[in-house]
């Protein structure tokens, strides 16, 4: 699933290409993915200009003048394409948005079918409860705010960190990879850590969204930038996805274990629970 470099990569793409273009066609193939019905949905969309784009959490939002916000969740094997046609390329293209002004078409592509596009009016009356629900961005937020999110939390910190209402953003990959240079075992409660702990941990993780970001995000099967790319940061994992590697700082073998209910890949070396 696009964790938040991923998000953020397509977010600063789309940015820099269809800000401010005016929606000609909205072609839908696969209904099922929008909110609300095709009908209403195409005519919401239709003549309303884009005129900002963001994220929260892993949910792109896109701001429509004077329609009101177009919502879209990637889920585990959505893409956004910038294409210069409007025709799908293939089975898993699933919606087009095409333009007055611009020769780029937008796709959506989803080869399982679970992202999905949620339309709010400009009249709508508050955010949606997955939207309400979302803890804050781990790039905006202190070492302090993010040590008193988890101090009194008693699941294992996999868990806390993966917990969207939390902090947002994060997923599997980055929270293995934030954990291992962290020095920090996957199963440990949260509350445990002291202080220190959670600076240097919280530290780690911006470090690593911020790197990530630069480098356009992991793509390990699915994810794409809107230009087709593959993304760079998955050369840089160091435990993720490594299980039997030799682990990069203390050359013992990478394990894994379910934590939360995911694969979780860490050193028993370097990341002890005492």
């Amino acid at each position: 699933m696009p964790e938040l470099p991923e998000v953020e990569t397509v977010v600063r793409r789309l940015r820099s290409s269809v800000v401010n273009q005016k929606i000609q066609k909205v072609r839908i193939v696969t209904p099922k993915i929008v909110r609300p019905p095709a009908g209403p949905f195409i005519k919401s969309l239709q003549g309303a200009i884009i005129r900002k784009i963001s994220r929260k959490g892993k949910f792109i939002l896109i701001t429509l003048d004077p329609a009101g916000t177009l919502i879209l969740h990637l889920k585990m094997t959505g893409q956004v394409l910038l294409e210069t046609t409007a025709t799908p390329g293939d089975q898993h293209t699933h919606l087009i948005l095409s333009f007055y002004s611009s020769p780029i078409h937008m796709h959506y592509r989803d080869i399982r079918k679970f992202g999905f596009f949620d339309f709010l009016s400009g009249g709508a009356v508050g955010e949606p409860l997955y939207l309400k629900k979302i803890g804050p961005d781990p790039l905006e937020i202190s070492p302090k705010t993010f040590f008193e999110r988890i101090r009194h939390k008693k699941r294992s910190i996999k868990s806390v960190l993966l917990d969207q209402s939390v902090i947002s953003g994060l997923g599997n990959i980055y929270v293995d990879e934030s954990l291992f240079l962290s020095g920090v075992h996957p199963q440990i409660k949260a509350s445990t850590l002291s202080p220190d702990q959670a600076r240097t941990l919280f530290r780690i993780i911006k470090k690593i969204l911020n790197r990530a970001i630069d480098l356009q995000g992991s793509t390990l099967r699915n994810f794409r930038t809107p230009d087709g790319n593959s993304g760079g940061y998955q050369k840089f994992h160091q435990v993720y996805r490594r299980k039997g590697q030799s682990c990069p700082r203390c050359g013992s073998s990478i394990a894994k274990m379910i934590v939360a209910g995911r694969g979780t890949h860490y050193c028993p070396s370097c990341q002890r629970t005492g």
